[in-house]
């Protein structure tokens, strides 16, 4: 038996292409920052595109650079998304006060709070970091728990166990 089952959250989901991409922009700069690097490129551009008539090439120069800056970060996770099976199936897990558990089709996952060393809660649901090499991390869109008494009993096993969020 594992310590005290009455703080148990449980959670199940069905990803979507949006999980990740806020998984990613919590976690990776470039991702976050991107859209909005595209844009202001994109005003430049249009700037040079009218009010100078000797800069057409560096103008369409850049409005090229910002969609494809732009259109990059949605297109690569969807990509991602869909050329992975594994990633698209549904998610099942709990979590308690000894670990955090979680289980894609025959892969399961057993965390110990510590492997856990900070969280950030999105619009979307909660962004775990792990201590894996490099960026990782694992997301738990609030759409996955029954009611949002689950919601605010995760967020605070999430503040006594790992602590406040980032």
């Amino acid at each position: 038996m594992r310590g005290d089952m009455s703080n148990c959250v449980d959670f199940k989901w069905a990803p979507s292409p949006a999980d990740w991409r806020s998984s990613l922009r919590t976690m990776v700069p470039m991702f976050r920052w991107a859209p909005w690097f595209a844009v202001v490129l994109g005003v430049f551009s249009l700037v040079l595109l009218f009010a100078y008539d000797d800069m057409l090439p560096a103008a369409l120069f850049g409005l090229g650079c910002a969609l494809v800056i732009g259109f990059m970060e949605p297109i690569a996770v969807w990509w991602r998304f869909s050329s992975n099976e594994m990633i698209s199936r549904t998610v099942v897990g709990s979590a308690d006060e000894q670990s955090f558990r979680m289980a894609v089709g025959p892969v399961r996952e057993e965390l110990d709070w510590a492997e856990l060393p900070s969280w950030t809660e999105t619009r979307q649901g909660f962004v775990l970091e792990t201590l894996d090499e490099g960026s990782a991390s694992l997301s738990v869109p609030h759409r996955a728990f029954a009611s949002d008494e689950d919601i605010r009993s995760f967020r605070t096993l999430l503040e006594q166990r790992i602590g406040p969020a980032k």
